[in-house]
């Protein structure tokens, strides 16, 4: 059931019970009423922060918050580099229980320190999606398709029977997922979730209906107690995978603290993504955050399907953007999605530049053409720029001018003009493209300076 402001007031589960929420004037939740008489108290700052969550009368400590930044909750303090990211974590007497954290020139989290002295390090693609964690001789390998997460394979060192298999199917165009693989081949046992109703797993069943796993949550994704634990799920709120060495939740662009509902890291589409760079949603019951970019409502899967495909090139228009200023390229003002069509087809009839639209004087066509989406663009240079290190040469050939080139094969990278000597003024077309050439600096093999959309 829901209030006339469209928060949840109600929700009744066959298994759990029912649960009733209560929330502020500016429709914040205060408030979780559970069954057996279970109750989460929650308060908030005027700025969106979440200041304590308390449960059963436990944990009611106010955090103290600077320039929204969380310095103390309890006996945690919590430390910031000049970025804003949280590098370290004191607790206990004497705050000699220290949490490390590092990152990289990209702000992602490569590295954790542990009060206990072990240490975990991930790896990220050229993406920006994690596709590996080490610990202790135990290594996890994550597959992806887009933004989704959809296997993963777990290595340890030693121990007979490993590696393990995962993989997830979701409902499509959505991050709710469906159903876990365990293994691989005909070999995999198959699992069913049975979400809430924001997507959030509350059991995993077997292919005869048996419940194998089952959770009880607080608000912001902690979880209370497993009353069923047959088999591990790290799945967790949309596109959050829980990090059982951290106690954190992996969320694509970011990591999530359920202990203080916010991430450790600012928004990396700063006010894109809202006043408060690290909150996680306004409200819980009625938002996700799929992407650790920005919250979206939970109720409407075609505007948050449009939502976050949006964010998503967004953040791949930034790293195009990226790539423009550190090789000096030319890509985005002669090739970006965002050229308008007239532009572009002027082009291929008098050869008129992008950039400065100055006409040469033979007023003669080029060859004109644009990528589809940022998206696009930002896979055809990452690809091209990490031949190296991935074991393949350097560049697929060399074009008459003595550049350095790499052509790839890829289907729809956009659209473009022809040339068309028996009428000049009307250049021939191609809506879709076939291909990408990423063209490099002979005297600097590694910088390359266009990357454009081929036949």
């Amino acid at each position: 059931q829901y209030d006339a402001n469209s928060n949840l007031r109600l929700l009744t589960d066959s298994r759990k019970g029912q649960k009733s929420y209560a929330y502020d004037p500016l429709d914040r939740l205060t408030e979780v009423l559970g069954n057996a008489n279970n109750v989460e108290h929650l308060a908030h700052d005027p700025a969106g922060n979440l200041l304590a969550q308390s449960y059963n009368g436990q944990g009611r400590s106010y955090g103290k918050i600077k320039g929204n930044r969380l310095l103390m909750q309890g006996d945690c303090h919590f430390d910031y580099d000049a970025y804003g990211n949280l590098i370290r974590e004191r607790r206990g007497a004497g705050q000699r229980l220290v949490r490390h954290y590092r990152y990289d020139s990209q702000h992602r989290l490569i590295g954790i320190t542990l009060p206990d002295g072990s240490d975990v390090a991930y790896r990220y693609d050229a993406f920006g999606r994690r596709i590996a964690k080490d610990m202790d001789g135990k290594t996890t390998q994550f597959l992806w398709q887009g933004d989704r997460l959809i296997a993963e394979n777990i290595y340890q060192k030693g121990v007979k029977g490993w590696p393990l298999y995962r993989s997830y199917v979701y409902e499509p165009g959505t991050f709710k997922p469906m159903a876990l693989l365990k293994g691989h081949g005909t070999a995999n046992e198959v699992y069913y979730y049975q979400l809430d109703h924001l997507g959030t797993p509350q059991e995993l069943t077997d292919e005869a209906g048996k419940i194998v796993w089952s959770a009880y949550y607080r608000a912001y994704g902690n979880i209370v107690k497993f009353d069923i634990n047959e088999i591990s799920n790290p799945l967790r709120f949309q596109g959050q995978y829980y990090d059982e060495e951290s106690g954190l939740h992996y969320n694509r662009h970011r990591y999530y603290n359920p202990n203080t509902g916010r991430y450790l890291t600012p928004d990396p589409i700063k006010l894109a993504g809202g006043l408060n760079s690290y909150q996680y949603v306004p409200n819980p019951t009625g938002w996700v955050d799929p992407l650790g970019l920005m919250s979206v409502e939970g109720e409407c899967p075609g505007g948050r399907s449009a939502e976050i495909e949006a964010l998503s090139e967004a953040n791949a228009k930034r790293q195009v953007q990226r790539y423009e200023q550190i090789y000096d390229m030319h890509t985005i003002g002669k090739h970006s999605p965002e050229i308008s069509d007239t532009v572009l087809k002027q082009r291929a009839i008098d050869g008129t530049n992008p950039i400065t639209g100055i006409t040469p004087s033979k007023n003669i066509g080029n060859p004109s053409s644009q990528f589809k989406d940022w998206k696009t663009q930002m896979h055809a240079i990452n690809e091209a720029t990490t031949r190296i290190v991935r074991g393949l040469p350097r560049e697929t050939g060399i074009d008459k001018k003595g550049n350095p080139v790499v052509r790839l094969q890829l289907k729809n990278s956009g659209r473009g003009y022809k040339p068309n000597k028996t009428d000049p003024k009307n250049p021939k077309t191609n809506e879709q493209m076939s291909g990408v050439e990423i063209k490099f600096d002979p005297n600097n093999p590694d910088r390359p300076f266009t990357a454009f959309p081929v036949d």
